[in-house]
């Protein structure tokens, strides 16, 4: 298995291959969980970058497009089968562009899941990876409330905003040709994410040959942590038709 991903649940018998993209400062273990939703006829991958985890002590990586293609690597040295792509805030700008690299390949994917992000050509500009720590922590800290506590701590500050510095950089730094896809995407966006509109999440239609779809949940933009279940059965429901086929 590639250093770049992570399997939370792997069989032989597995028809299809489900893999997740996590945010800005996340990691592999963000979906570890989902394997209790999952049947067994699906394995669940998810990316690992470096910097976190156990690539701790290798350097973050500051191009969301080399995340991308290490990524899309380590996919293609893989068995085929049927490649599903989930990505959460940045990860589905990675998701994405994991996507293009695989239909260039000549192996698209069944279908692409975006979580609480827009699309390349409406994403919002911004340049926090250059402002100042507390800037950084202001703006996880408006996304995820319930991590302020743990940012009080001056150790954890000390291990993970440099990592977080690193991830801002390279959502922010972000460029694309807003290329479409000939997958299906399907967009996952909460209620109360004031991260992304309804008009933004709707543009991701634009980048596919094929149909898109925006859902709706509960919640803020990080709704999927409080709601694992409902999110996965949601992907379940999606991708029922292309489930044993191969990409």
């Amino acid at each position: 298995m590639s250093i770049w991903l992570r399997a939370w649940q792997q069989s032989e018998q597995a028809t299809t291959s489900l893999i997740c993209m996590p945010h800005a400062g996340g990691s592999a273990s963000f979906f570890r969980d989902w394997r209790d939703e999952l049947p067994a006829g699906i394995e669940l991958l998810a990316a690992q970058y470096p910097g976190r985890e156990d690539r701790f002590n290798e350097p973050a990586c500051i191009s969301l497009v080399d995340m991308a293609q290490h990524i899309s690597d380590a996919l293609l040295a893989r068995p085929v089968r049927s490649l599903l792509l989930f990505g959460h805030s940045m990860g589905a700008a990675v998701a994405y562009e994991v996507g293009l690299r695989l239909e260039a390949a000549g192996r698209p994917a069944a279908r692409l899941f975006v979580s609480a992000h827009p699309p390349p050509h409406r994403q919002r500009r911004s340049d926090l990876h250059r402002q100042s720590d507390q800037a950084l922590i202001d703006d996880i800290c408006r996304q995820a409330s319930d991590t302020a506590h743990l940012w009080q701590n001056a150790d954890l500050r000390r291990l993970f905003l440099p990592v977080l510095r690193s991830d801002y950089q390279a959502i922010e730094t972000w460029r694309s040709n807003a290329q479409s896809l000939s997958t299906s995407i399907d967009v996952l966006l909460a209620r109360d994410d004031r991260e992304v509109s309804a008009e933004e999440a709707l543009a991701w239609h634009d980048l596919t040959e094929a149909d898109a779809s925006l859902h709706w949940f509960d919640g803020d933009h990080f709704y999927l942590k409080h709601q694992p279940g409902k999110v996965v059965r949601h992907l379940l429901r999606q991708i029922a038709p292309t489930r044993g086929t191969g990409s």
